[in-house]
Formats: C-alpha cells, sequence, structure tokens
C-alpha cells in the first residue's frame, strides 16, 4: 500500500511541476543563465566505506558533471539543475561501494511574485550509495554549520537510497487586511539493489493553512491549522498523524522590538502492530526580538509535541556585526516530560585575517531522524585557510558530528580532518589536492576509520542567453 501511495504522489507532483515550467518560460525570455559543471577526482585510501571490520585499500577515479539553469525577471525566478557521476577504480571484493554511473539527482524551484500574492514551488530528487560515506563538510548551511542528514546513523551496506522531496506554498493578501497562506509537501526515503535489508522505506506529506488579520499597523493576530502524515515499511507497519491547531498574535513593540505569541493544541494517533496510541496536549511559543546598533538579540520559550510527548525549549540568542567579521551564538535548554534537562545552543563565528580567514561554528539541538524518531545532534566545524599569494593557499578543516538516538540507545559519532592546497590553474579552472583522515564510531557496532589522498580539478562553464 505504502508504495502504491508513494507512486501517486510523485505522480501528481510531477504534473504539478511540470504545469509550472512552461509557464515560466513564457516570461523568462531574460536574464537566463545556463552553466555546465564539471568536476574530476581521484582518491585512493583504505577502508573508503568506513566498514566495521574494516576493508582494504580502493583506488576511484569520480567524474561529476553537472547542468543548471537560472532564469530571473523582474517577478519571478526558476532555478533547475541535473547531476550524475561516473565512478570507477579498484575496489576490494567485500566493498559494497557502486561503480558505474551513480548518484543522480535533479532539484526544481520555482518563485512568482504578485502585486499582492506570493507564490513557490520546489523540487528535489537524490540517489546515493548506501554504503558510501560523504564528507561532513558537504552538509554545511550557507552559514558554514553542519547540519546532520536524516540517515546520518544508519548501517553502510550494499544497494542504493532515494530521497525525493516536492513542496509548495502560496500566499495572498501580503498587503491586505486580512491574508492567507497555503503549504503542501511530499517526501520519502526509498531503498533498492538490497539495501531495504536493514532499512525501511518510508514515506510523509502535510499541509497547512494560516489566516493573518492586521488589527492595526503593528498588531497582526493570526490563525493556523497543520496536518502531517508518516509512514514506514518498517516491522511495526507504522502509521502517524498529526493535527496542530493554534492561535497568536504578532506585535510590535517598537521600531527595533517584536513579540510573537502563539498558544495550540496538538494531537497524534500512532498506529504500530495494529495498535493505536494517541498523544495529545497544549503547544505554543513566545518569542521576542530585538535590533540593535551592533547586531540582534532574541529570547523565546517554545513547547512543542510529538508521539513521544511534550518538549519545552527556552533559549536566549545573540548576533554580533564586528569589524572584521560576525559572530553569533545561543544557550538555553530542553526538556521532555519525562526527562532531565538537557543543554542546547550554538556559537558562529567568522574572521578575516591579513592572510587568509577563520571560521569556526558549533551547535547542540534537537532534530528528528530519518524514521520518524527524535534525536540530540552535536556539530562542530574549525576551518582555517592561509593564501599564499593571490592564486594559491593552504586550508585545514575539523569536522565533528554526533547523534544521540534516544529510541535505539545508539550513538553515533564522526570525525573528519583534511589538510588541503588550493591553486587557480587560470581564471577558470581550479585544483584542489590534500589527504584527509575519517573516524565513525557507534555504539553498537564499533569504530572503523580511513586515510585517504585526493586530487580534484574542476571548473563551471556558463553560458548567456
Amino acid at each position: 500500500m505504502l508504495k502504491k501511495t508513494r507512486l501517486v504522489q510523485a505522480v501528481v507532483s510531477g504534473g504539478l511541476a511540470c504545469a509550472v515550467v512552461p509557464a515560466v518560460a513564457q516570461d523568462a525570455a531574460t536574464g537566463m543563465r545556463v552553466i555546465l559543471g564539471v568536476d574530476q577526482e581521484i582518491e585512493a585510501g583504505d577502508n573508503l566505506a568506513l566498514e566495521n571490520p574494516e576493508e582494504g585499500t580502493t583506488a576511484l577515479s569520480t567524474t561529476t558533471l553537472s547542468l543548471g539553469l537560472l532564469s530571473e525577471t523582474s517577478t519571478q525566478t526558476l532555478a533547475f539543475g541535473i547531476a550524475g557521476k561516473l565512478r570507477f577504480g579498484e575496489i576490494p571484493s567485500n566493498s559494497d561501494i557502486s561503480s558505474g554511473f551513480v548518484e543522480p539527482s535533479a532539484n526544481l524551484s520555482y518563485s512568482r511574485e504578485g502585486a499582492n500574492s506570493r507564490l513557490s514551488v520546489s523540487g528535489d530528487y537524490r540517489e546515493t550509495d548506501a554504503a558510501f560515506f560523504e564528507p561532513l563538510s558537504s552538509f554545511a548551511d550557507e552559514t558554514g554549520q553542519i547540519v546532520l542528514p536524516t540517515n546520518f546513523e544508519d548501517q553502510r551496506n550494499t544497494g542504493t537510497r532515494q530521497n525525493y522531496s516536492f513542496s509548495t506554498q502560496v500566499e495572498t493578501g501580503i498587503d491586505a487586511p486580512v491574508g492567507f497562506v497555503f503549504d503542501a509537501s511530499v517526501g520519502g526515503v526509498t531503498y533498492s539493489d538490497g539495501a531495504g535489508a536493514t532499512n525501511d522505506d518510508s514515506f510523509r506529506y502535510a499541509y497547512g493553512i494560516e489566516s493573518r488579520l492586521r488589527l492595526s499597523p503593528v498588531s497582526t493576530a493570526f490563525v493556523g491549522y497543520d496536518f502531517s502524515h508518516y509512514e514506514a515499511d518498517d516491522i511495526a507497519d507504522t502509521e502517524r498523524d498529526t493535527n496542530a491547531l493554534e492561535v497568536g498574535i504578532l506585535q510590535q513593540l517598537s521600531e527595533r522590538a517584536t513579540l510573537e505569541a502563539a498558544i495550540g493544541y496538538s494531537e497524534t494517533d500512532e498506529e504500530e502492530f495494529g495498535i493505536t496510541d494517541k498523544e495529545d496536549g497544549l503547544i505554543g511559543r513566545v518569542v521576542y526580538d530585538l535590533e540593535m546598533p551592533n547586531g540582534s538579540l532574541n529570547t523565546s520559550y517554545r513547547v512543542t509535541r510529538d508521539q513521544s510527548g511534550a518538549r519545552q525549549f527556552v533559549r536566549v540568542g545573540r548576533a554580533l556585526d564586528l569589524p572584521l567579521g560576525a559572530l553569533s551564538f545561543n544557550i538555553g535548554a530542553t526538556q521532555k516530560e519525562s526527562g532531565d534537562p538537557k543543554l542546547i545552543g550554538g556559537i558562529n563565528w567568522q574572521r578575516d585575517l591579513p592572510t587568509g580567514r577563520i571560521t569556526l561554528s558549533a551547535t547542540r539541538d534537537v532534530s528528528v531522524n530519518e524514521d520518524d524518531d527524535e534525536r540530540i545532534t552535536t556539530t562542530a566545524n574549525f576551518g582555517y585557510v592561509y593564501d599564499i599569494n593571490a592564486v594559491s593557499s593552504l586550508g585545514f578543516d575539523a569536522s565533528f558530528g554526533l547523534s544521540e538516538d534516544e529510541a535505539t540507545s545508539n550513538d553515533t559519532r564522526r570525525t573528519d580532518l583534511t589538510a588541503s592546497y588550493n591553486y587557480a590553474l587560470t581564471p577558470d579552472w581550479s585544483l584542489r589536492t590534500g589527504v584527509a583522515y575519517r573516524v565513525r564510531d557507534e555504539d553498537l557496532i564499533g569504530t572503523s576509520d580511513s586515510t585517504s589522498v585526493f586530487v580534484r580539478i574542476g571548473r563551471d562553464f556558463t553560458l548567456f542567453r
């Protein structure tokens, strides 16, 4: 039933996406560019798949090809991209690393601004090798902070993983006394070629509506309803539905200060092994933001609820604009209704130096993994770049990730260390070479590590029309 439902949702999502694109092409005759990317990497090392017990030495040649399109007008933006890898080399006979054409991906995003409305659509598909680990640095967001993937805790094995998602949002009455926001999303994870033996397919969708009433130039009231559905092909045949309703107000206290307060009710029905359990109760939040001459201050108190009960969050944050960079940090605590308080927080620091730059980020927070179970995640990243001259530099990167999965009591840790030399061969071609050391440690499985050397060369070809 799950696979049939997934297929129907994917067809509907694809149809919606296709319906959008022709309209864009008619209005996007100017401001369009096409980008072709070529990247060639040669890597050699031991136990590249971080297996336990460890596998032998691997030498890989990976060619990554990508094609992207970006079209912008005064009212709309369309971005579309496809990519794939050609991977060949000497692979140990006991390794599950895939070769040939691997890891295809595609993404689409579209946004349109109207006189009093806004529309956005996005879709994403990615296939990954279940036996191949990506560097932790590849999960960094635009601020440099590492965001652990939902499958971070998974064991490596044979086969492939397919992730797909589609979402859309429509906002009306942006400047009117009454406005509405509609949103919907669908996504899932499937496994093939043997990966499903130890991993479960999952599927989810959600939708919501929010109504906004502008009581005055400084006060806006809102009422919102959200529904989400999750199901998995696991041994328990898990299905979960969550309904949430909330009301609140956003108040402009001054030119620099705002206060948001909301209270609501959430109900979750979870069915496992044919038995349904219900978890319901109050949810809410109070958020205060203050713009300051050299940055901002934020304080918040939140109550959320899922299938395992309510969780409280208290957090205070500060952002500073500094002459040679930026610094932001927050600190707080979270507590499950049946557990002890846990420290959460984060820091993000960037500093420009006369001969390079330093970046530092760390965070500890609550997130949800691929199986929709709650986890505590801790990440840290330190980066240093020393500019030798205008065309070359040395780099060092240290990354750490920890997932504390309370459902399985299996903590998972990753540590990556990379030293590299970077050189601009031409204004278009870049060269990067270096050495990497990676360690993975799971409480229930053990520790594995890998040392490798790599050489990478690549460039992007930009075409304008």
